[in-house]
């Protein structure tokens, strides 16, 4: 099968697969009327290339609206991190986030929840052309099943996020109105779905080095481990992270830093990478995050600034290797780049926190000119499904499975296991593990809210609120010298929380207007 990655060259004529700027997320008209789906899916090049233009929409090139909401919602809702720009006019509509007082009118929530549609609509519509096309069942059933899967890890954001969510899994005349399934229906269909990809899809080795970006056996596999995670489904998550971790396709990168370094693309951990280019030219686009979570004492805006907290969860496991290259601090040279060796000169109001993300750091000498950042997105990695599969196992009282896991990954970093855990013990230090393995990926948030603790309520419930471990930490314990002095963003972030209520984020109010009511909202707003 001819693997084109002439992406720019078709785009224009693939165009008519995007979706209308139209706060009706169903409302799926096309750009240009001229293009009719019979002139286009024709050939086997174009509907290659037509799934390979989907990728870019995983993201949608908005990283005000999709990009920068898995941290926003993701890290700086949760114990990780601030909202942290202090400076900006325009902090207060992220503060709602973070500090859950957001409403349904929240343009950031609202974004979200719109740009994640208009991709799905995108998906939908170029399987549907595909299966029409006159090309072969083989690559033709691949190129669904690619589809699919971006179309399930939508899904998986959505229904984290909102809980149930209409389920549009084809195109629908204007102005249709679905009304939401449940979270449960959401998830059965995602296992459908991916189940379903990983019986189709190429093994990430099978498809040539042009082409590794694409969604794979072990993408599907490593997803579904995740969305089991999210089900409870303790034997479903240990069969398909076992499967990830027994296809010999992936290793852990020897030293934990390589992870994220910007010239390892695709590497040999990573499952699932959103990629990204400092080309002018589309559809590939750059990676926001760089400039949008980088110091503002280093040409960045200062967003999702690292909580003291999260910084003393490695310090107290003696876990220097990942504390290193996972925040960068006011004061601290930069793991790996000599070229600027402090973070200081800015006034400490800039930053709630002083501190930033490593792994979304880029070192001066890599920077394009135009700041287009090319530094890709990892979405799935092995290290997250070994977590998995040690978690799903402890959850199972299978300790010895769940402690080989857990020290296949606390081995890399130089730091051993207790191997006497057990029980509730060894679910708390995986659970510990899965915090400073993972921070600032954008899962911490969604972690506490699906953990339970032994009484069977949501972790989340217990860290944020009036009474919250967080908050009691930042208004009572913290003496940190940037977030104690800096109360421009106020310092009881989680006091706010209502559990019951903020466990999910409104549906926009624009959407439940848009379906004339058939889309109902959450419980508390």
């Amino acid at each position: 099968m001819k693997q084109s990655t002439k992406f720019a060259a078709l785009l224009g004529t693939a165009v008519f697969l995007l979706t209308a700027c139209s706060d009706h997320f169903l409302d799926q008209e096309p750009f240009n009327n001229s293009i009719q789906e019979t002139q286009y899916f024709t050939t086997l090049d174009q509907c290659n290339t037509s799934t390979q233009v989907c990728y870019r929409y995983i993201d949608y090139d908005a990283w005000w609206q999709t990009q920068n909401w898995r941290y926003l919602a993701g890290e700086a809702a949760s114990d990780n991190a601030w909202i942290g720009n202090t400076y900006q006019s325009t902090h207060a509509t992220w503060d709602a986030v973070a500090h859950y007082t957001l409403d349904a009118g929240n343009d950031r929530n609202e974004g979200h929840w719109i740009m994640t549609y208009k991709s799905i609509g995108i998906f939908n519509k170029t399987m549907e052309g595909i299966a029409a096309a006159p090309i072969e069942e083989g690559p033709k059933a691949q190129f669904i099943a690619e589809l699919k899967f971006l179309r399930a890890f939508m899904y998986f954001d959505l229904v984290r996020n909102w809980g149930g969510v209409p389920l549009v899994l084809e195109s629908y005349p204007p102005d249709t109105h679905l009304p939401r399934s449940t979270a449960e229906e959401v998830y059965e269909q995602l296992v459908a779905d991916l189940q379903a990809c990983a019986e189709v899809l190429p093994e990430k080795s099978e498809y040539p080095a042009s082409d590794k970006f694409r969604a794979s056996r072990g993408a599907a596999l490593a997803l579904l481990a995740k969305v089991y995670l999210y089900m409870e489904n303790w034997t479903g998550a240990e069969e398909a992270a076992g499967q990830v971790m027994a296809s010999g396709e992936y290793e852990l990168e020897p030293f934990f830093g390589d992870v994220w370094e910007i010239a390892n693309r695709n590497g040999e951990e990573s499952i699932f990478e959103i990629q990204a280019s400092s080309l002018e030219t589309p559809p590939v686009p750059g990676n926001g995050y760089v400039v949008v979570m980088n110091s503002t004492a280093d040409a960045g805006w200062g967003y999702i600034s690292v909580s003291s907290h999260l910084e003393n969860a490695f310090k107290s496991e003696g876990d220097s290797i990942r504390l290193q290259w996972t925040i960068n601090r006011h004061g601290l040279p930069v793991a790996g780049d000599l070229a600027n060796p402090s973070f200081d000169g800015r006034p400490y109001t800039d930053s709630k926190s002083g501190r930033f993300s490593r792994k979304h750091y880029t070192p001066r000498a890599e920077r394009p000119a135009n700041n287009k950042f090319d530094r890709n997105h990892i979405i799935l990695r092995l290290a997250d499904v070994i977590l998995i599969h040690a978690e799903a196992c402890a959850m199972q009282q299978k300790t010895a499975e769940a402690l080989a896991s857990l020290q296949r990954i606390r081995e890399r970093v130089d730091l051993s296991t207790d191997g006497s855990l057990s029980g509730w013990n060894l679910i708390q230090a995986v659970r510990k593990e899965r915090r400073l393995e993972t921070a600032l990926e954008g899962d911490r948030l969604y972690d506490l809210r699906r953990w339970k603790d032994q009484g069977g309520k949501p972790v989340i419930n217990s860290v944020m609120g009036p009474g919250g471990s967080f908050v009691v930490y930042n208004t009572e314990e913290s003496t940190d010298p940037y977030e104690t002095a800096n109360t421009i963003e106020p310092q009881n972030k989680g006091a706010n929380f209502r559990a019951g209520v903020h466990n999910l984020w409104p549906i926009p109010n624009s959407q439940i207007v848009a379906s004339e009511g058939v889309v109902s909202q959450n419980t508390g707003y």
